[in-house]
């Protein structure tokens, strides 16, 4: 009795700590607003791919490690996009791996569009007993060799209306609030891990009186059942169409410095580095973020082709 009820605390603790963070956190959210709202999908240029790596709580034993690649584009003469995503979260002795596809329809209007978007998704869900932490080494109660994975299927939706001046989005994703189910062959030891419905929500604009400095500025709200409101405001300046500098600030938990370059024009590396102000402060070094974006419009090239998207367009260069 005393062994089923070990197994099961085990598993109680990975969905607590699962529930509290399901899917990876992104300071740089307005660049990975595909990862967070498939109405983003194929409102980049024709072909969009983002890689992203975060590190987050250095120092913090079982923090959170994510790479996410994403990668979109519009057809249809910009009617539709499609895109796929690969995510990998690693999260103490859990590891989830995602992989999914994105549809979204887009609504012209002469200075903005409206993008409505769909995502279905499968994630490989593992326990691994290697990596749990016991007090006492010798306690035959707890088998640490033993590892277990399941599959889970989930979906996403989002909207998206935009321009190269302004955005607001919201989207929805773990909709379905499907389970992952462990040991389904042993109900002795059976765990079950619900997942919460994600709901986020962006709104930008960008301002400048001299085309050689302009200020991105970018609010994000995030909500999940049983944990507090997530709040973050990010204020960027682009400058002379090459980098930018920013700052973030997340509600009682982090402040962020971000930078970036653009790179012959299509590519751009960004960095991010939050530094904690919350409970956790005491127990970590921060939290790391890099991104490599590649978004390509190839008709730009083509002589006679005029390639503003919108009527009033001012900031058409921005990634």
């Amino acid at each position: 009795m005393k062994k089923h009820f070990l197994y099961f605390f085990i598993l109680s603790l990975a969905a607590l700590q699962t529930n509290a963070q399901q899917l990876p956190y992104y300071t740089q959210n307005k660049s990975n607003a595909f990862m967070i709202n498939p109405g983003v999908t194929g409102t980049k240029k024709l072909l969009d791919a983002r890689l992203n790596y975060r590190k987050q709580w250095v120092g913090y034993d079982g923090a959170p490690t994510t790479i996410s690649l994403g990668l979109h584009s519009r057809f249809m003469k910009g009617k539709m996009g499609a895109g796929m995503y690969l995510m990998q979260d690693n999260i103490g002795p859990s590891k989830q791996t995602n992989i999914g596809a994105s549809y979204a329809y887009h609504l012209r209007f002469p200075d903005c569009e409206l993008s409505a978007g769909l995502a279905g998704n499968f994630t490989k869900y593992t326990l691994l007993g290697s990596k749990i932490t016991l007090h006492h080494n010798q306690d035959a109660s707890i088998d640490q060799s033993i590892n277990n994975s399941t599959w889970a299927t989930d979906a996403s939706a989002g909207i998206y209306l935009y321009n190269d001046r302004f955005h607001i989005g919201a989207s929805g994703l773990h909709v379905i609030q499907s389970t992952a189910e462990f040991y389904k062959a042993d109900t002795t030891k059976k765990g079950i891990i619900k997942y919460a419905t994600q709901i986020n929500f962006t709104l930008g604009y960008k301002f400048s009186q001299n085309l050689d400095y302009i200020w991105e500025s970018t609010l994000y709200g995030q909500y999940v059942k049983g944990a507090p409101i997530m709040l973050d405001y990010t204020l960027r300046l682009h400058f002379f169409e090459k980098a930018f500098a920013g700052v973030s600030v997340r509600l009682n938990d982090a402040i962020a410095i971000q930078v970036g370059f653009t790179l012959f024009e299509n590519y751009q590396l960004s960095y991010s580095y939050d530094i904690q102000i919350g409970g956790l402060k005491k127990y970590n070094n921060g939290s790391h973020e890099i991104m490599l974006a590649v978004s390509h419009d190839i008709f730009k090239t083509k002589k006679g082709r005029d390639n503003s998207k919108f009527l009033n367009q001012k900031y058409g260069y921005l990634f």
